[in-house]
């Protein structure tokens, strides 16, 4: 007898051994190499396939290297978006440390926030190679017809169709393969700055100088010149006596203009009287 779980892939469980996360490390250690290496061209392979290796002309294979084909264009398409998306969590994680910058930092905190930062420059670098994929097969009009100089075009047949189909998706395939490790060069790079800038935010938080932005600075001015300091004692002291003067002349108009005024008021109830 059979049962559903049977056919079931089993849950994956956590790893209990140590030899297996050190071939993960050393597995992304060469990832990393491979994402920060220059590359060269894809290359085909050494043999394609031909019209001689389709077995049967029925719609069933054609159908399905079509498949084939759509997959591996669909899985590049997908690769250079996860790319562009990895570039908003690197300036997301980025404005964080350009705040730091922006304190009096010095230091291991100092020393955390550079290295941070340079894992982050890194995986952009690593992601701007993600997008914009260009080495790509395509069908065109040479995958349907076939040129010749003395005569017209002629309909390739639909073996032949669907063997370059397929020569175009083993092409596409690698070049998704490619861009799949570089773009997971790019992820262990900014799993690194993600850790780094956490490290410095620790000593951003244990640092007791950037919890406390708020200080009173008192300067203290001194003149070594006494000759300076004399003429200018001397010049507030004449500015003084100005204003002095200036203040009894105001006091003395003040006087004059209450004495008229007191004069107005006493004709005012004289005109009154009178009447």
């Amino acid at each position: 007898m059979s049962e559903q779980v049977d056919y079931m892939a089993p849950q994956v469980m956590p790893e209990k051994k140590i030899s297996p996360i050190w071939k993960a490390l050393k597995g992304s250690f060469e990832i990393l190499l491979h994402g920060l290496i220059p590359h060269q061209r894809a290359k085909e392979p050494a043999k394609k396939f031909e019209k001689s290796h389709i077995g049967t002309d029925d719609g069933y294979l054609y159908e399905t290297v079509i498949e084939i084909y759509k997959e591996s264009s669909t899985r590049i398409d997908s690769l250079e978006e996860k790319g562009f998306k990895l570039l908003t969590y690197i300036s997301a994680v980025s404005a964080i440390l350009i705040y730091f910058l922006s304190k009096d930092i010095e230091g291991m905190y100092k020393f955390w926030v550079i290295l941070s930062l340079s894992f982050l420059v890194i995986a952009i670098i690593i992601s701007l190679r993600c997008i914009g994929v260009k080495s790509q097969k395509a069908l065109f009009i040479d995958s349907l017809f076939t040129f010749q100089a003395t005569s017209d075009p002629t309909t390739k047949d639909k073996k032949t169709v669907t063997a370059e189909i397929l020569n175009c998706a083993v092409f596409n395939q690698t070049v998704a393969d490619n861009t799949a490790d570089i773009l997971r060069a790019s992820r262990i790079m900014l799993s690194l700055g993600i850790i780094t800038t956490i490290i410095s935010c620790v000593f951003f938080l244990a640092t007791p100088g950037n919890k406390d932005d708020k200080k009173v600075y008192q300067t203290k001015v001194s003149f070594a010149d006494s000759v300076f300091t004399k003429s200018l004692t001397s010049g507030i002291k004449i500015q003084e006596s100005i204003m002095k003067e200036m203040n009894d002349e105001i006091l003395q108009l003040k006087r004059k203009l209450d004495s008229i005024n007191a004069v107005s008021k006493i004709q005012k109830v004289k005109k009154n009287t009178h009447k």
